[in-house]
Protein backbone atom coordinates (compact mmCIF):
# COMPACT_ATOMS: atom_id res chain seq x y z
CA UNK A 1 0.00 0.00 0.00
CA UNK A 2 3.32 1.98 0.59
CA UNK A 3 3.44 5.30 -1.48
CA UNK A 4 -0.59 5.31 -2.54
CA UNK A 5 -1.66 6.32 1.12
CA UNK A 6 -2.05 10.47 2.40
CA UNK A 7 -3.05 11.93 5.30
CA UNK A 8 -6.53 12.99 4.99
CA UNK A 9 -5.69 16.22 7.80
CA UNK A 10 -2.71 17.67 6.08
CA UNK A 11 -2.08 16.02 2.60
CA UNK A 12 1.19 14.36 3.32
CA UNK A 13 2.24 10.52 2.29
CA UNK A 14 1.99 8.41 4.91
CA UNK A 15 5.34 6.27 5.66
CA UNK A 16 6.23 3.06 7.04
CA UNK A 17 7.70 2.95 10.81
CA UNK A 18 8.04 -0.07 12.95
CA UNK A 19 7.53 0.03 17.01
CA UNK A 20 8.52 -2.68 19.43
CA UNK A 21 6.43 -3.21 22.23
CA UNK A 22 8.07 -4.36 25.44
CA UNK A 23 7.57 -7.97 24.46
CA UNK A 24 9.82 -6.67 21.46
CA UNK A 25 7.48 -7.81 19.25
CA UNK A 26 6.83 -5.45 15.66
CA UNK A 27 4.28 -3.29 15.02
CA UNK A 28 4.39 -1.80 11.55
CA UNK A 29 2.26 1.54 11.49
CA UNK A 30 1.82 4.15 8.98
CA UNK A 31 2.74 8.19 10.01
CA UNK A 32 1.99 11.20 8.45
CA UNK A 33 5.69 11.94 7.25
CA UNK A 34 4.54 15.96 7.31
CA UNK A 35 4.21 15.37 11.19
CA UNK A 36 7.41 12.41 11.21
CA UNK A 37 9.69 15.58 9.35
CA UNK A 38 7.98 18.15 11.21
CA UNK A 39 7.13 19.71 7.72
CA UNK A 40 3.53 20.46 8.74
CA UNK A 41 2.17 21.33 12.21
CA UNK A 42 -0.34 17.91 11.70
CA UNK A 43 -1.46 16.42 14.90
CA UNK A 44 -2.61 12.93 12.54
CA UNK A 45 -1.35 9.88 15.13
CA UNK A 46 -0.31 7.11 13.82
CA UNK A 47 -2.52 4.09 12.45
CA UNK A 48 -1.68 0.56 12.34
CA UNK A 49 -1.37 -0.80 8.68
CA UNK A 50 -3.05 -3.63 9.27
CA UNK A 51 -6.17 -1.27 10.22
CA UNK A 52 -5.29 1.20 7.00
CA UNK A 53 -5.72 -2.47 5.36
CA UNK A 54 -8.93 -2.97 6.63
CA UNK A 55 -9.91 0.09 5.85
CA UNK A 56 -9.43 0.17 2.09
CA UNK A 57 -11.04 -3.19 1.84
CA UNK A 58 -13.58 -1.90 3.86
CA UNK A 59 -13.58 0.72 0.82
CA UNK A 60 -13.59 -1.31 -2.42
CA UNK A 61 -16.38 -3.57 -0.88
CA UNK A 62 -18.52 0.34 -1.30
CA UNK A 63 -17.36 1.14 -4.94
CA UNK A 64 -17.63 -2.14 -5.90
CA UNK A 65 -20.69 -2.09 -8.54
CA UNK A 66 -23.94 -5.05 -9.12
CA UNK A 67 -24.21 -6.83 -12.15
CA UNK A 68 -26.98 -4.37 -13.30
CA UNK A 69 -24.61 -1.37 -12.20
CA UNK A 70 -22.63 -2.39 -14.76
CA UNK A 71 -24.78 -3.33 -17.82
CA UNK A 72 -26.31 -0.10 -17.18
CA UNK A 73 -23.16 1.90 -17.20
CA UNK A 74 -21.92 -0.31 -20.52
CA UNK A 75 -25.09 0.33 -22.18
CA UNK A 76 -25.03 3.98 -21.76
CA UNK A 77 -21.85 4.78 -22.82
CA UNK A 78 -21.37 2.53 -25.75
CA UNK A 79 -24.39 4.42 -26.79
CA UNK A 80 -22.46 7.53 -26.07
CA UNK A 81 -19.84 5.75 -28.58
CA UNK A 82 -22.33 5.30 -31.21
CA UNK A 83 -23.32 9.18 -31.08
CA UNK A 84 -20.13 10.12 -31.66
CA UNK A 85 -19.08 7.83 -34.40
CA UNK A 86 -22.95 8.97 -36.04
CA UNK A 87 -21.63 12.82 -35.73
CA UNK A 88 -18.26 11.91 -36.45
CA UNK A 89 -19.56 10.13 -39.95
CA UNK A 90 -19.85 12.97 -42.36
CA UNK A 91 -15.46 13.99 -41.81
CA UNK A 92 -15.11 9.92 -42.17
CA UNK A 93 -17.02 9.92 -45.48
CA UNK A 94 -15.17 13.45 -46.96
CA UNK A 95 -11.96 11.67 -46.07
CA UNK A 96 -12.84 8.90 -47.64
CA UNK A 97 -14.01 10.93 -50.99
CA UNK A 98 -11.21 12.80 -50.83
CA UNK A 99 -8.72 9.26 -50.62
CA UNK A 100 -10.65 8.58 -53.73
CA UNK A 101 -10.06 11.67 -55.91
CA UNK A 102 -6.46 11.56 -54.94
CA UNK A 103 -5.59 7.93 -56.20
CA UNK A 104 -7.40 8.61 -59.29
CA UNK A 105 -5.31 12.27 -59.58
CA UNK A 106 -2.06 9.61 -58.90
CA UNK A 107 -3.48 7.71 -62.17
CA UNK A 108 -3.97 10.75 -64.26
CA UNK A 109 -0.85 12.77 -63.59
CA UNK A 110 1.16 9.40 -64.51
CA UNK A 111 -0.40 9.17 -67.69
CA UNK A 112 0.13 12.42 -68.41
CA UNK A 113 3.84 12.09 -67.99
CA UNK A 114 3.66 8.92 -70.06
CA UNK A 115 1.90 11.23 -72.85
CA UNK A 116 4.47 13.39 -72.47
CA UNK A 117 2.33 16.45 -71.35
CA UNK A 118 4.51 16.78 -67.82
CA UNK A 119 8.17 16.41 -67.09
CA UNK A 120 10.05 13.94 -65.01
CA UNK A 121 10.31 16.76 -62.09
CA UNK A 122 6.88 17.84 -62.14
CA UNK A 123 5.63 14.37 -61.76
CA UNK A 124 7.66 13.59 -58.41
CA UNK A 125 6.41 16.65 -57.30
CA UNK A 126 2.81 15.51 -57.75
CA UNK A 127 3.28 12.81 -56.39
CA UNK A 128 5.37 13.46 -53.86
CA UNK A 129 2.21 15.80 -52.71
CA UNK A 130 -0.41 13.01 -53.18
CA UNK A 131 1.18 10.82 -51.14
CA UNK A 132 1.60 13.15 -48.69
CA UNK A 133 -2.04 13.98 -48.41
CA UNK A 134 -2.85 10.17 -48.67
CA UNK A 135 -0.97 9.31 -45.71
CA UNK A 136 -2.44 11.82 -43.49
CA UNK A 137 -5.81 10.58 -44.35
CA UNK A 138 -4.94 7.04 -44.08
CA UNK A 139 -3.16 7.89 -40.77
CA UNK A 140 -6.59 9.64 -39.24
CA UNK A 141 -8.77 7.41 -40.27
CA UNK A 142 -6.86 4.40 -38.78
CA UNK A 143 -6.52 6.72 -35.52
CA UNK A 144 -10.26 7.16 -35.60
CA UNK A 145 -11.10 3.18 -36.03
CA UNK A 146 -8.08 2.56 -33.14
CA UNK A 147 -9.49 5.06 -30.74
CA UNK A 148 -12.55 3.71 -30.47
CA UNK A 149 -11.99 0.38 -29.87
CA UNK A 150 -9.50 0.96 -27.50
CA UNK A 151 -11.94 2.87 -25.46
CA UNK A 152 -14.42 0.50 -25.86
CA UNK A 153 -12.33 -2.15 -24.87
CA UNK A 154 -11.19 0.26 -22.20
CA UNK A 155 -14.80 0.67 -20.75
CA UNK A 156 -15.09 -3.20 -20.46
CA UNK A 157 -11.90 -3.85 -18.69
CA UNK A 158 -12.91 -1.13 -15.99
CA UNK A 159 -16.37 -2.34 -15.82
CA UNK A 160 -15.59 -5.42 -15.41
CA UNK A 161 -12.72 -4.69 -13.01
CA UNK A 162 -15.18 -2.68 -10.98
CA UNK A 163 -17.92 -5.46 -11.05
CA UNK A 164 -14.92 -7.99 -9.12
CA UNK A 165 -12.93 -5.58 -7.45
CA UNK A 166 -13.60 -6.73 -3.94
CA UNK A 167 -13.29 -10.12 -4.19
CA UNK A 168 -10.20 -9.20 -6.80
CA UNK A 169 -8.42 -6.88 -3.73
CA UNK A 170 -9.49 -9.13 -1.10
CA UNK A 171 -7.55 -12.37 -2.84
CA UNK A 172 -4.79 -10.35 -3.45
CA UNK A 173 -0.87 -10.61 -1.86
CA UNK A 174 0.63 -6.92 -1.10
CA UNK A 175 2.09 -6.43 -4.00
CA UNK A 176 -0.65 -6.67 -6.48
CA UNK A 177 -2.76 -5.07 -3.66
CA UNK A 178 -0.54 -1.88 -4.22
CA UNK A 179 -0.59 -2.51 -8.10
CA UNK A 180 -4.78 -2.38 -7.71
CA UNK A 181 -4.45 0.74 -5.80
CA UNK A 182 -2.60 2.35 -8.50
CA UNK A 183 -4.99 1.23 -10.80
CA UNK A 184 -8.09 2.91 -9.39
CA UNK A 185 -6.82 6.16 -7.00
CA UNK A 186 -4.36 8.94 -7.36
CA UNK A 187 -4.01 8.95 -3.72
CA UNK A 188 -5.97 7.34 -0.45
CA UNK A 189 -6.21 10.08 2.27
CA UNK A 190 -7.24 8.25 5.95
CA UNK A 191 -8.74 11.01 7.85
CA UNK A 192 -8.23 10.89 11.62
CA UNK A 193 -12.01 9.34 12.25
CA UNK A 194 -10.64 6.87 9.87
CA UNK A 195 -12.84 7.60 7.17
CA UNK A 196 -11.27 6.96 3.68
CA UNK A 197 -11.37 9.64 0.97
CA UNK A 198 -10.35 9.49 -2.59
CA UNK A 199 -8.86 10.61 -5.55
CA UNK A 200 -9.92 8.29 -8.58
CA UNK A 201 -7.54 7.93 -11.46
CA UNK A 202 -9.36 9.35 -14.97
CA UNK A 203 -10.92 5.87 -16.03
CA UNK A 204 -12.47 5.32 -12.50
CA UNK A 205 -13.79 8.88 -11.41
CA UNK A 206 -16.80 9.27 -13.71
CA UNK A 207 -17.73 5.44 -13.38
CA UNK A 208 -17.61 5.55 -9.82
CA UNK A 209 -19.47 8.91 -9.27
CA UNK A 210 -23.02 8.56 -7.80
CA UNK A 211 -24.62 11.08 -10.31
CA UNK A 212 -23.64 9.17 -13.69
CA UNK A 213 -24.66 6.06 -12.08
CA UNK A 214 -27.97 7.05 -11.34
CA UNK A 215 -27.98 8.33 -14.43
CA UNK A 216 -26.68 5.05 -16.12
CA UNK A 217 -29.91 3.38 -14.29
CA UNK A 218 -32.45 5.52 -15.58
CA UNK A 219 -30.60 5.55 -19.28
CA UNK A 220 -31.38 1.92 -19.09
CA UNK A 221 -35.21 2.14 -17.93
CA UNK A 222 -36.02 4.75 -20.20
CA UNK A 223 -33.92 2.54 -22.54
CA UNK A 224 -36.46 -0.47 -21.94
CA UNK A 225 -39.60 1.89 -21.70
CA UNK A 226 -38.84 3.39 -25.11
CA UNK A 227 -36.76 1.25 -27.33
CA UNK A 228 -34.30 4.72 -27.45
CA UNK A 229 -31.01 5.77 -26.80
CA UNK A 230 -31.02 8.63 -23.82
CA UNK A 231 -28.10 10.57 -23.20
CA UNK A 232 -26.90 13.13 -20.21
CA UNK A 233 -24.42 16.16 -20.41
CA UNK A 234 -22.24 14.02 -18.07
CA UNK A 235 -21.65 10.71 -20.18
CA UNK A 236 -19.28 13.49 -22.17
CA UNK A 237 -16.78 13.27 -18.85
CA UNK A 238 -16.81 9.87 -18.52
CA UNK A 239 -16.02 9.26 -22.05
CA UNK A 240 -12.85 11.72 -22.10
CA UNK A 241 -11.99 9.77 -18.47
CA UNK A 242 -11.69 6.37 -20.89
CA UNK A 243 -8.99 8.30 -23.13
CA UNK A 244 -10.86 8.97 -26.19
CA UNK A 245 -9.87 12.09 -27.62
CA UNK A 246 -11.60 13.63 -30.71
CA UNK A 247 -9.97 13.21 -33.94
CA UNK A 248 -8.62 16.48 -35.22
Amino acid sequence: MKGTIYCGACGSRFIIVNANNVKGRIYPYFVCNGRHSKATSCTRQAILIEDVERLVEKYYESIQISGEMRQSLAGMVHAEFDHLLAEDSGELESLAKERFGLEEERLVVLRAHYSGAISLELLKEEQMRIEARLDDIKGRLSAHHDEYAAARENLDDCLTLLANVSLIYSRCDNQNRRLCNQAFFRKIFIDQDREVRVEYQPSYEALCDIEIQGNALNWAEQAKKKDEVQTFSRVETLVEGLNLAHMG
